[in-house]
């Protein structure tokens, strides 16, 4: 009975240790149960933390290009603006305050100096690791940097704005003139782009140089704009100068005008393509303009005869002179003496015949001399005065 009891207790303890080793493998499991999933909730965290960051390092890289992007872009305009005003005074003399002029920095509210304009400078923004609030800071300074290239461009635009109207009342002025002179400016720029000149080598449209950048105002407004006005108003200055608009005679009369009149020697109506200027024997001609001598000699009906080539379509012709001073070839300039007065070849009395052409085909000299003081501000740049 004794051995029973004892045997009987044993078991009891060893039933006991088996449900504490159960209990205890039963928690063991359920803490490492317990723990895998805070660690695997950890590891969402952690990973959905990555991917935020990572979204906002790439949403940052992208402000920060398009920044570096506008940046450039206010740089080229900037530079454009300055070569503008250094091209033409009257832009800036007439745009620009007095104590601004001729300074584009000043005008977008800056300086010459080098800290100034490094704000049109591409973008090197950099952190140290050690930052803990980065990505605030990066937005700190990029919206700081947002409101400056905003305030500038406001102000560009501004000024384009005001280059634009300046161009477009001297580009009316040049149109209005060329209407005067009889002249239609569409054929003339085309004539300008087609046929470079004789006379004078320089000229044809403003090209913008820079040595960092590619320029590109086709989708920039109002700087499309500017771009297109100011060099349509450079074409039409370089094609005026080749107008000849000196008076060969300086005492003389229109003793028959251009177009139809009827023929001295036969009394039919007939088409007169110059206007004859009369005068005393021997009466200095002068070139109407620069150019290059054509023909210099004896030419049917036209007696002794000179022609000049000015460029661009224009031509002037010089008949029934006494006496010719130049040759064939030789270059001219303006109100330089070319012969003298005379009644040779098909003529009644002494005087000068005297016939402007412009892509292959007479004009009206008298609308040339008429247009002639407009023309002149123009190639002088004097519209204002």
């Amino acid at each position: 009975m004794r051995f029973i009891s004892i045997s009987h207790r044993t078991q009891i303890f060893i039933s006991l240790g088996f449900v504490s080793v159960l209990l205890w493998s039963v928690l063991t499991s359920y803490s490492y149960m317990q723990r895998a999933n805070i660690l695997a909730h950890k590891d969402r965290e952690l990973a959905t933390a990555e991917k935020n960051y990572a979204d906002a390092n790439d949403q940052f890289s992208k402000l920060k290009n398009n920044i570096q992007k506008s940046t450039i872009a206010l740089e080229q305009r900037q530079i454009y603006l300055q070569q503008l005003m250094d091209e033409d005074k009257s832009l800036s003399e007439n745009i620009l305050p007095k104590e601004q002029s001729t300074n584009v920095d000043k005008a977008l509210g800056g300086s010459n100096d080098t800290e100034q304009k490094s704000k049109f400078l591409p973008l090197n923004i950099s952190y140290s690791e050690d930052d803990t609030d980065i990505h605030s800071k990066q937005q700190q300074q990029l919206a700081n940097l947002h409101f400056n290239i905003s305030r500038i461009e406001q102000q560009q635009q501004k000024l384009a704005e005001k280059m634009i109207a300046h161009i477009s009342s001297k580009i009316d002025y040049v149109e209005y003139t060329l209407n005067k002179s009889g002249i239609k400016s569409k054929k003339l720029i085309q004539l300008a782009e087609n046929r470079p000149s004789m006379s004078m080598a320089m000229g044809g449209p403003f090209i913008l140089y820079s040595e960092n950048f590619d320029i590109d105002f086709s989708n920039s407004e109002p700087f499309a704009k500017l771009y297109s006005h100011y060099n349509r108003l450079i074409d039409l200055e370089s094609a005026v100068r080749h107008i000849p608009i000196g008076k060969p005679a300086k005492k003389y009369y229109i003793s028959s005008s251009f177009g139809i009149r009827k023929d001295p020697f036969k009394k039919k109506w007939a088409r007169h393509q110059g206007i004859d200027m009369a005068g005393w024997w021997d009466t200095p001609i002068y070139a109407s303009a620069n150019g290059t001598v054509l023909k210099a000699g004896v030419n049917g009906a036209y007696g002794k005869f000179i022609e000049i080539d000015h460029g661009n379509g224009f031509r002037s012709r010089y008949g029934h002179l006494s006496k010719i001073k130049v040759k064939k070839g030789e270059q001219v300039t303006l109100e330089q003496e070319i012969g003298l007065m005379g009644s040779t070849g098909r003529s009644t009395s002494p005087h000068l015949h005297y016939e402007i052409w412009f892509n292959g085909k007479p004009i009206n000299p008298m609308k040339i001399f008429k247009a002639a003081d407009n023309v002149l501000k123009i190639q002088r740049q004097e519209y204002d005065s």
